[in-house]
């Protein structure tokens, strides 16, 4: 004859406190820094997160009822703490037609309309998509950031391109290629 064993129960009452005796809280924290790199791209943004999740949690540590897992417990309040993250963010990141520019207006695959106003979250990491492409392009060597510049965000053809730099058009398209190339290996954690 076969006996089942009950499962083990969830922490409660007194066993709340013996989650917190042997540091099982601690034991989530990689888990939890995963989870909010893979949201934020911003390591010291994720950081920052967790921590504030991990506060939070010591201070709600009381009210656990042992209802879900302390992993999805703790998950629970990270994700609350991120979207709280990038709602104070938003506050400082300046909005479209507030005089100050980020990018060309003529980019259009990054037109602010493209972003539902609603969605901070996906306000923010389009700005901050958009201010670490205008960086990279900056960086770009010269030659690469002309062509780059008067072909995919000036948007000019590229015989219009090839006439005002002087060159072929194959070597357009090299130093276009060269240029996405680049930028694409810096902006890889972006996306």
């Amino acid at each position: 004859m076969r006996t089942f064993e009950q499962p083990e129960a969830a922490p409660t009452g007194g066993a709340v406190a013996n989650v917190l005796r042997t540091g099982e809280l601690a034991t989530h924290a990689d888990a939890l820094r995963r989870f909010a790199r893979q949201r934020v791209r911003d390591r010291a943004l994720a950081e920052d997160v967790v921590q504030d999740a991990l506060l939070a949690a010591l201070d709600a540590l009381p009210s656990f009822q042992g209802q879900s897992s302390l992993r999805t417990w703790l998950l629970g309040i990270l994700s609350h703490k991120i979207k709280d993250a990038f709602r104070s963010e938003a506050r400082y990141v300046p909005l479209a037609g507030d005089g100050e520019r980020w990018l060309p207006d003529e980019v259009g695959w990054l037109d602010a309309s493209a972003a539902a106003a609603d969605d901070t979250e996906r306000e923010v990491s389009r700005r901050r998509f958009g201010a670490a492409l205008g960086e990279a392009v900056a960086r770009l060597p010269g030659s690469l950031r002309e062509v780059f510049q008067l072909q995919a965000i000036d948007g000019l053809a590229t015989g219009e391109v090839c006439r005002r730099l002087g060159i072929s058009e194959g070597n357009c398209w090299v130093r276009l290629h060269r240029a996405r190339k680049i930028l694409s290996a810096e902006l890889a954690g972006h996306y």
